[in-house]
C-alpha cells in the first residue's frame, strides 16, 4: 500500500504537520520548498498600537518582551497559538485570509491607531494600502525573506519516482509554484498517480498550471485539520 505524504511547507510549521500526518497512519516526507531567512527589525522601531502578521514567520523578529502587551492580529489559529507561546498576551485570530484579517482590524480598532505590519520581503503592499485607505497609520516592515528551493530533497525525489507517494500537501501558492518549478521530467510524470491537497482555490489554481494530478482536493477551510481531512482515501495499492 502506498502511503507516503510529501509536506511542502517550511519550518516551523513543518514539524507539527509531519507529526500530525504520522499520527493518522501516513508516512510523512519532508520537502520544504521555501527557505525562510529572518530579518532584523530596527532597534528604534516605534511601539505600535497593534501588530499585524499574516504569517507566523514574522514572530521571531518582532518578539520583544516590552511589546508582549501589544495586541497582535494574525491569520490562522496555528499562528495565533505560536504568537501566544512567544509571550504575547493579547492575540486575536482571523479565520484564514488577509481579507479576514483586514475585516477583524476594522471591527476591533475604531481608533485607527498605529499598526506594525510585519511581513515577508515583497509581501503586504496591497494590505498596507488598503489599511491606510481605511484611516490606519501603517508601518510596513519586512522581517523575513523567502527564497524557493531549486530541487526536491533526495528522500522526497526518490519516493516520488518510486511511486511511493500517495499525496502532497500545499499550503501556499508560492510553495506550489516552487514545487512545480523544481520537478525533473521523471518526477513530473509521476504526478498522475498522486493526489494534490491544496489549502485554497488559489493554491489549486497554481497547481493546475503544471502536469495532471490523479486528483485535486481543496480544503473547505484554510487550516490544517481541513487539509488533513482531505487526505481521505488517497492511498493506492
Amino acid at each position: 500500500m502506498c502511503n507516503g505524504v510529501i509536506i511542502t511547507r517550511p519550518p516551523p510549521g513543518l514539524a507539527p504537520t509531519m507529526a500530525a500526518v504520522a499520527g493518522l497512519g501516513w508516512q510523512p516526507i519532508a520537502a520544504p520548498m521555501l527557505h525562510v531567512e529572518p530579518l532584523s527589525l530596527a532597534p528604534d522601531a516605534p511601539r505600535p498600537d497593534a501588530i499585524v502578521m499574516t504569517s507566523g514567520q514574522a514572530i521571531a523578529s518582532i518578539n520583544r518582551p516590552e511589546w508582549h502587551d501589544v495586541p497582535c492580529y494574525v491569520v490562522g489559529h496555528a499562528t495565533g497559538a505560536r504568537t501566544r507561546a512567544a509571550g504575547f498576551t493579547h492575540v486575536f485570530t482571523a479565520a484564514g485570509t488577509a481579507d479576514d484579517l483586514g475585516a477583524l482590524l476594522r471591527a476591533a480598532l475604531p481608533a485607527r491607531g498605529l499598526l506594525l505590519l510585519a511581513v515577508g520581503r515583497g509581501y503586504g503592499r496591497d494590505m498596507a494600502q488598503a489599511l491606510r485607505a481605511e484611516g490606519f497609520r501603517v508601518i510596513r516592515r519586512c522581517v523575513y525573506a523567502v527564497s524557493s528551493a531549486r530541487h526536491l530533497p533526495p528522500q522526497a525525489a526518490q519516493a516520488l519516482v518510486a511511486g511511493q507517494v500517495a499525496a502532497i500537501l500545499f499550503y501556499s501558492t508560492r510553495t506550489a509554484r516552487a514545487f512545480l518549478a523544481s520537478l525533473s521530467a521523471p518526477q513530473a510524470a509521476m504526478l498522475g498517480q498522486v493526489v494534490a491537497v491544496a489549502m485554497s482555490d488559489g493554491v489549486a489554481a497554481a497547481l493546475a498550471t503544471g502536469p495532471a494530478w490523479r486528483a485535486m482536493r481543496v480544503a473547505p477551510r484554510p487550516d490544517q485539520p481541513a487539509m488533513l481531512a482531505c487526505l481521505g482515501d488517497a492511498r493506492k495499492p
